[in-house]
C-alpha cells in the first residue's frame, strides 16, 4: 500500500516536512509541520489528514485562517493538467463570480477580452455607434453634439486611464479613480457629470449587449449638480424691445414667436408650413444641423397656441421661402440658404443681443433666445393655476407624466385656456410689432 505521506528533512537537526500523496499519485509541495521531532511531525501529519485542514504558515505569530486540504489539492492539481473547453471554463468563472471570489473573468477571444479603447471610440463615434444606430431603429435619433462631446471627453480624459485594459475588466471603481484626476479640479460639476456619464452609459450598453459580466454602473457616486439660475428680460422690457430697429426681421419674428410659445429653438428651426393651423402650432420636429429633421426632445407632439396676427406673420415669412414652391406645405417658414435647410439658429441670438444693445440693456450677452422658453414658463404661472396644461404647451413633461394626464386631458381646452393666456401677456406686443408687414428687403 503507497503510503499517505512523506517526511524529510532539508538539514540535520531541522524541521520536518511533509509532502502528502494526491490521487493521481503524486506528491504535493512539501510543508514545515514545525518541530524537528519526527514523531511529533508524524502526529502533525495524521492531525492535518483527519481534519483536513492543513495550514499555510505553521510559525505564523498570529493566528492563520487560510486553510486548505487534500481535496483542495487534488483539485488543484487536476486544474493544472486537465483539458477544458470554451463552457467548461465559463462554468468555472461563473461560480466564482457568483461566489463573489471574481468581479469578472476574460476569456481570450470573447468579447470582454476586447480592448476597451476601441470599444469607447467606436461607441461616441456618430458613424460608426452601434448604440446610436440601436435608438434609430427605436425611434429616437441622437445629435451629432451629442456624440461629438462623448467623443471628445473619451479621448480627453478617459484613453490616458484605461489604455490597455480589457472591456471586462472595466468596474465602478475604475470609474470612480477618475474622481483623483487632477484635470477635473476647476470644472463644472454638470461638466464632471457629463465626463462620468460617457462612461456610464457606454458600460451599461456593453453589459445589456453582454459585452462585459460587470454590473453596478448606476451605481458610481452621483455628482451634485446645482441648478444655475437663467437671467430672464424683465417683463417691462419686452415692448421696448420688439420697437426697437431689428437688423434681421426673420430673428424678430423667431424672437417673437419663442416669447409667445416657448417653443425651443430647434422646434423653431423646424417650423413648416403644414404646422400652422388655424389657431395654434402643432410642435411635431425639431431640428439638428447634422441629422436634419428629428422628433421633440420629449419624442411627443403637442399644441403651442398662436394669434391670429401671428399665424398671419409667420405664413407671409413663409412666402419668401424660395423654394415654396417645389416645397409646399413641407417649406420651411424660417428658411434657409439652401432648400430642405432652415435658417442657422446662431442669428437668433445674435440679432437679439444686437437689438438689446440698441435699447441700452446693460448686459446683451446674458439674455439668449433660450431665455424666451424660460421666461413664457415663468410669466404663464402668473395667470394660469394649471401646471399641467402649461407643461403639455411648452413640452417640459416627462414620458411618466404624459401617461398620468393625457387620456384625461382635453387639447381643445388647453389650446383655449393657454392661447388666452398668451394673449393676455403678449398679445399687444405681438400686435404692435406686427403693425407693418415685412418686406423681402428686411429679410436681406
Amino acid at each position: 500500500m503507497a503510503k499517505l505521506f512523506y517526511l524529510s528533512t532539508k538539514r540535520h537537526g531541522g524541521s520536518y516536512y511533509v509532502q502528502f500523496r494526491l490521487e493521481d499519485g503524486s506528491l504535493t509541495h512539501q510543508k514545515s509541520t514545525g518541530t524537528s521531532n519526527r514523531l511529533e511531525a508524524e502526529k502533525v501529519a495524521y492531525k492535518w489528514l483527519a481534519n483536513g485542514n492543513i495550514p499555510a504558515r505553521i510559525n505564523s505569530k498570529t493566528p492563520d485562517q487560510a486553510k486548505t486540504d487534500l481535496d483542495k489539492m487534488n483539485w488543484m492539481k487536476q486544474l493544472k493538467s486537465m483539458d477544458f473547453d470554451y463552457h467548461d471554463i465559463q462554468e468555472i468563472i461563473d461560480v466564482l463570480v457568483q461566489r463573489q471570489y471574481l468581479v469578472s473573468g476574460i476569456l481570450r477571444q470573447t468579447p470582454e477580452s476586447r480592448p476597451v479603447i476601441p470599444f469607447l471610440l467606436d461607441f461616441w463615434d456618430y458613424e460608426k455607434s452601434p448604440y446610436r444606430k440601436e435608438k434609430r431603429v427605436r425611434g429616437k435619433e441622437l445629435s451629432f453634439s451629442y456624440f461629438d462631446t462623448g467623443l471628445s471627453r473619451i479621448k480627453k480624459y478617459w484613453v490616458p486611464r484605461l489604455e490597455g485594459k480589457f472591456l471586462g475588466e472595466i468596474t465602478v471603481d475604475d470609474i470612480e479613480a477618475i474622481y483623483q484626476d487632477p484635470k477635473l479640479e476647476g470644472l463644472a460639476p454638470k461638466t464632471v457629470k457629463g465626463i462620468i456619464d460617457v462612461m456610464v452609459v457606454a458600460m451599461n450598453w456593453a453589459h445589456q449587449k453582454k459585452l462585459t459580466q460587470v454590473t453596478g454602473f448606476d451605481d458610481v457616486s452621483k455628482v451634485t449638480i446645482k441648478s444655475k439660475k437663467r437671467n430672464i428680460l424683465p417683463v417691462e422690457l419686452i415692448p421696448q424691445l420688439f420697437e426697437a430697429k431689428w437688423e434681421n426681421e426673420m430673428s424678430r419674428l423667431a424672437n417673437l414667436l419663442a416669447m409667445y410659445t416657448g417653443m425651443r429653438t430647434g422646434e423653431i428651426q423646424a417650423l413648416r408650413i403644414e404646422d400652422i393651423k388655424e389657431d395654434h402650432i402643432w410642435i411635431k420636429h425639431s431640428w439638428d444641423d447634422h441629422v436634419g429633421i428629428k422628433c421633440t426632445k420629449t419624442e411627443e407632439e403637442r399644441p403651442a397656441p398662436i394669434s391670429k396676427e401671428l399665424r398671419q406673420a409667420l405664413l407671409d415669412m413663409a412666402s419668401f421661402n424660395p423654394w415654396i414652391s417645389q416645397e409646399k406645405e413641407k417649406a420651411f417658414v424660417f428658411f434657409g440658404a439652401q432648400p430642405g435647410h432652415p435658417v442657422s439658429q446662431r442669428g437668433f441670438n445674435k440679432y437679439l443681443r444686437r437689438a438689446l444693445s440698441e435699447i441700452g440693456y446693460a448686459n446683451p450677452e446674458e439674455i439668449s433666445f433660450y431665455s424666451w422658453r424660460h421666461g413664457y414658463c415663468t410669466e404663464a404661472c402668473t395667470v394660469i393655476s394649471n401646471d399641467k396644461m402649461i407643461r403639455m404647451v411648452s413640452g417640459h413633461k416627462t414620458q411618466q407624466m404624459f401617461e398620468h394626464y393625457s387620456d384625461h386631458m382635453d387639447i381643445r381646452r388647453t389650446i383655449d385656456t393657454m392661447g388666452n393666456a398668451a394673449e393676455q401677456l403678449f398679445g399687444d406686443i405681438v400686435a404692435k410689432t406686427l403693425k407693418s408687414p415685412v418686406t423681402e428687403d428686411a429679410l436681406a
